[in-house]
C-alpha cells in the first residue's frame, strides 16, 4: 500500500493532507489510509473519554476520577506511539526532544 504525508495535531485530533494554519503544531506522517483511519480511532477515542466521564455526579470519587486520568492517558501514549512510529525523522525528532529521551540517549 502507498503511503502519503499527513499532518497531524493533537489541539484538535484531527489530520490533514495540507497543513493550513501556522498557528498550530503538526506532526508529519507517512501513513496509508489503513494507518491513518487507525489514528482517527484512536482520536475518536478521546474523545469520547473526554466528554463520557460526569465527574459531577460524584466529585468526591478520586478513584473514579483516577481512573479515568489513567484510561486518558493510556489513549495519549498510543496515539503518541503511533505517531513516532508512522513520523518523519523531524516528527521523531521532536517527540524524543518533547518527552527529553534525548538527554538520556
Amino acid at each position: 500500500m502507498e503511503k502519503y504525508l499527513y499532518y497531524v495535531t493533537m489541539e484538535t485530533g484531527k489530520i490533514h493532507r495540507e497543513p493550513f494554519d501556522d498557528r498550530v503544531k503538526y506532526y508529519e506522517v507517512l501513513a496509508t489510509n489503513d494507518e491513518i483511519r487507525e489514528l482517527e480511532v484512536l482520536f475518536e477515542e478521546l474523545n469520547r473519554s473526554e466528554y463520557s466521564f460526569d465527574g459531577f455526579r460524584e466529585p468526591m470519587n478520586e478513584k473514579s476520577t483516577q481512573e479515568h486520568r489513567n484510561k486518558q492517558q493510556l489513549i495519549l501514549d498510543k496515539i503518541f506511539v503511533t505517531i513516532y512510529e508512522l513520523g518523519t525523522e523531524t516528527t521523531k525528532e521532536e517527540i524524543k526532544t518533547m518527552n527529553g529521551l534525548n538527554q538520556r540517549v
